[in-house]
């Protein structure tokens, strides 16, 4: 990996927390930012800045879940609750819960290790030892798992030259006709002038991954194209990622956080501005992945 993507410095770290079998939370500062929640070194939940979180994902899904949306991000005890709503009042079974928090947990490792642009830095990474105790309703997923369903995403971005935080827009139609599946229309809907798929996800509270995958269709069946910035610093066009809201009051329903232990800080270095990534970059992201699974 070249110098500057330090992406993949959070792989390593993760890989290091699973190895010790660490309970905690791994968390990285930075653009996106993020965090791991580790159960004996295997993944309960995991939530990122540009990645559509609990809320969002079961709004899209049942639209009379749609109040969730007024609830804020980023609380624990919130997406326990959230969770046990959702699977209490029939909305969706325990295996579509575990199955749309693995999506979550994937989408957020590939931006959490991925370097979406030149200039998407990480500030920092620290883990914190805690006794942070998640129900039976939040899988622990395996760090093979997650790094194994990352490495497919990595490799179709690669395959089809998509970043998550590459622009495309939408052009004429060259073929007489083109077949999309209702996924596909739904996303063509919303690219207007430009998007990327982080812009997409947002707007939909759909799965990241779903959404490249959606893009890439689209970009084969040539309705639609990547646009690339010439410009140095620039941000996508629309760009979701930002940092994390100041969380309000803990709502009565909310338990109480474990107190944490001392955490431990992983150094990293400064990465250097610039476009979103290339397809060289894209590989290099996944050979990187292939490396550590």
């Amino acid at each position: 990996m070249r110098d500057g993507l330090v992406r993949p410095q959070v792989m390593a770290a993760v890989d290091d927390m699973a190895a010790r079998r660490a309970s905690g939370v791994l968390e990285v500062t930075g653009n996106p930012s993020g965090a791991l929640y580790l159960d004996g070194g295997r993944i309960a939940f995991a939530r990122a800045s540009c990645v559509p979180g609990l809320a969002a994902r079961l709004c899209a899904i049942s639209p009379a879940l749609a109040g969730l949306g007024a609830l804020p991000p980023g609380r624990d005890a919130d997406d326990a609750a959230i969770a046990g709503f959702a699977v209490q009042s029939g909305h969706l079974p325990m295996a579509g819960l575990h199955e749309l928090i693995r999506s979550i947990v994937v989408d957020v490792f590939l931006v959490l290790t991925t370097p979406l642009a030149a200039d998407s830095p990480v500030a920092a990474i620290r883990f914190t030892s805690t006794r942070t105790y998640w129900t039976e309703l939040f899988p622990r997923l395996g760090i093979d798992l997650v790094r194994g369903e990352a490495l497919r995403i990595a490799e179709r971005m690669a395959e089809h030259g998509l970043a998550p935080a590459t622009a495309v827009a939408r052009c004429d139609l060259r073929a007489p006709t083109a077949v999309l599946t209702r996924e596909q229309w739904a996303v063509a809907c919303q690219i207007g002038d430009r998007a990327s798929a982080l812009d997409l996800a947002a707007r939909r509270g759909a799965a990241l991954s779903e959404t490249l995958e959606c893009l890439g269709g689209l970009t084969r069946a040539g309705l639609c194209t990547p646009v690339r910035v010439t410009g140095r610093g620039q941000a996508p066009a629309n760009g979701p990622m930002r940092g994390p809201a100041v969380p309000p009051a803990r709502p009565p329903y909310a338990e109480c956080l474990p107190v944490r232990h001392p955490a431990q800080d992983y150094p990293v270095r400064s990465a250097r501005a610039g476009q979103a990534p290339t397809v060289d970059v894209l590989r290099q992201v996944l050979n990187g992945l292939r490396k550590l699974s």
